[in-house]
């Protein structure tokens, strides 16, 4: 569903979730690859079916609670910025319905 691949080199771009949507004026909740899997999923709950899609059942590890969610994609061979794109696009899909 999300063409989540798997990938041997590690990205070096930093990517962060822009709000670049003001149209409503709620200020949206800003994942990036730096937070804790916990903390990250508690803020947006669309990182959870993202993460499971791709096999990363985080929400049930004991690692998610100091692991980043680029940490926990490097652990398990995928790249970071596809995650964070997958969340992106589920955010703009709630939004416009």
């Amino acid at each position: 569903m999300f063409g989540f691949g798997k990938k041997n080199e590690k990205k070096t771009v930093e990517n962060e979730v822009k709000n670049d949507d003001q149209k409503t004026g709620d200020e949206k909740v800003v994942i990036t690859k730096d937070m804790l899997v916990t903390d990250a999923m508690m803020l947006n709950p669309n990182l959870a079916p993202v993460l499971m899609e791709a096999g990363m059942y985080c929400f049930s590890c004991p690692a998610s609670m100091g692991e980043t969610i680029e940490e926990a994609a490097m652990v398990h061979g995928f790249d970071v910025d596809d995650i964070l794109e997958a969340v992106n696009r589920l955010d703009k899909e709630a939004a416009e319905e």
